[in-house]
């Protein structure tokens, strides 16, 4: 196991896909030291995707193409803009307002940063921010989408550890609005140090009624979607068949529908897909291998050795899984280390949901933090700013975001008091 640990470490040093280095590091495992157990491997990878939850992520994966097709993205930005236009710092208020509006249609980060990204960046630019601040509030908006539902990361989670879905996008709901809400404390306070511009547009009330009236239904999605499954209407796999159904529906109201659009929508949702199922194949092979020596086992003994207080047991794993989601992409981080998390919070008497909701927002952070930071790199790319001054900038919300990580890492109530009331607990 030693010799394919190295294996492994080599593969993804070298920037191999995540998925290459989880399947080759477990075909070297084998021939080297169960060469009779080969011909299951392909039977272990059709496990891994085997499964009915997971059929929603190509779903979700289509409603989100279709909707970001739509003339969706004008609509969402108009609506905050009318909600929390007038404050000082307005275009970054907008932005975060419209990234938490934006992540119940996509649930993905980068997509987040790609539609928002194109307007947001040059308009702020234009409104006197600088190019490298307008980039990295966009991209520290971003990790709003994959902590409220619907999202990808939490259905991947719950599918591999058997932890309720509709439970962990209830309890999902707090966490993803206080990652919002506090980094407009924050464009609040550098606003009066930075003097942010306050923008001088005022809306009519007709204006700020057609706005609501424009955006509600872009908005009806993720409501109807969490609704479905909160309320036990459908799965969450059905909920993705709906989301995908109403996808369509909105394109032909607003008349964007074109055979075009929906085949390019439904191309990219493959290919998205396709790459997921992929990881998450190579994954369950890996996992085999975990099982088999039984490495989880001992790494989660070794933890819980250290400590028999819940609370350190979750500290210790955040610091990990902040380090973690420094340099590994959340979903390969998702499907690699679920298996063995999901063993240290049921050893340690930890709360499932409150686990992999505290899981979920580690790793998310991630995606903002260097020297990685995938989103980071997406928005230094879009506005054409260095990385290093984005980072700089960005610091002050990363840091706000560590904040609720402790925040709700402390007080599980933040995470479980929906899912409690509804009776999914």
């Amino acid at each position: 196991m030693i010799l394919t640990s190295i294996i492994f470490l080599i593969l993804l040093i070298i920037g191999l896909p995540i998925a290459f280095v989880l399947g080759i590091s477990s075909l070297f495992y084998f021939i080297q030291n169960a060469p009779r157990f080969l011909p299951l491997l392909p039977q272990r990878f059709y496990a891994g995707i085997d499964s009915f939850v997971l059929l929603a992520i190509p779903f979700f994966m289509f409603a989100g193409e279709l909707m970001n097709a739509s003339d969706i993205t004008p609509r969402l930005v108009k609506l905050a803009n009318v909600l929390v236009g007038r404050a000082r710092g307005s275009l970054a208020h907008v932005n975060v307002v419209a990234s938490i509006f934006f992540a119940g249609i996509t649930g993905a980060a980068v997509s987040d940063v790609a539609a928002l990204g194109s307007i947001f960046i040059p308009a702020m630019k234009k409104d006197g921010y600088s190019g490298a601040y307008s980039a990295a509030i966009t991209a520290c908006s971003s990790i709003i989408g994959p902590t409220i539902p619907p999202s990808t990361i939490i259905l991947v989670y719950g599918s591999l550890t058997g932890t309720s879905i509709a439970a962990m996008f209830a309890g999902a709901l707090v966490p993803g609005l206080l990652l919002g809400f506090s980094q407009m404390i924050v464009i609040k306070l550098m606003g009066k140090k930075k003097n942010f511009p306050i923008s001088v547009k005022k809306y009519s009330m007709k204006e700020g009624v057609l706005s609501l009236y424009r955006g509600l239904p872009a908005l009806a999605m993720p409501a109807i979607i969490l609704f479905g499954i909160l309320s036990g209407i459908f799965t969450p796999t059905e909920a993705a068949v709906v989301a995908s159904g109403y996808a369509i529906l909105f394109s032909l109201i607003v008349r964007t529908f074109s055979l075009a659009g929906l085949y390019g929508a439904l191309k990219k949702a493959v290919q998205s897909s396709a790459v997921i199922l992929l990881i998450i194949g190579c994954a369950n092979i890996f996992g085999w291998i975990l099982a088999s020596t039984k490495t989880a086992q001992v790494l989660a003994s070794n933890i819980i050795g250290l400590t028999d207080n819940p609370i350190w047991i979750l500290l210790l794993l955040a610091v990990f899984l902040l380090f973690i989601g420094t340099w590994m992409e959340t979903l390969a981080a998702i499907t690699l280390l679920a298996p063995f998390l999901s063993i240290v919070a049921k050893n340690a008497g930890l709360d499932p949901v409150h686990f992999g909701i505290v899981v979920i927002v580690a790793l998310n952070i991630g995606l903002i933090t260097p020297p990685v930071g995938v989103c980071l790199f997406t928005a230094s790319s879009m506005s054409g700013e260095t990385f290093e001054s984005i980072v700089k900038e960005a610091a002050p919300y990363i840091f706000s975001s560590i904040i609720i990580l402790i925040v709700i890492l402390l007080v599980p109530q933040f995470v479980l008091w929906i899912p409690s009331a509804l009776n999914l607990l």
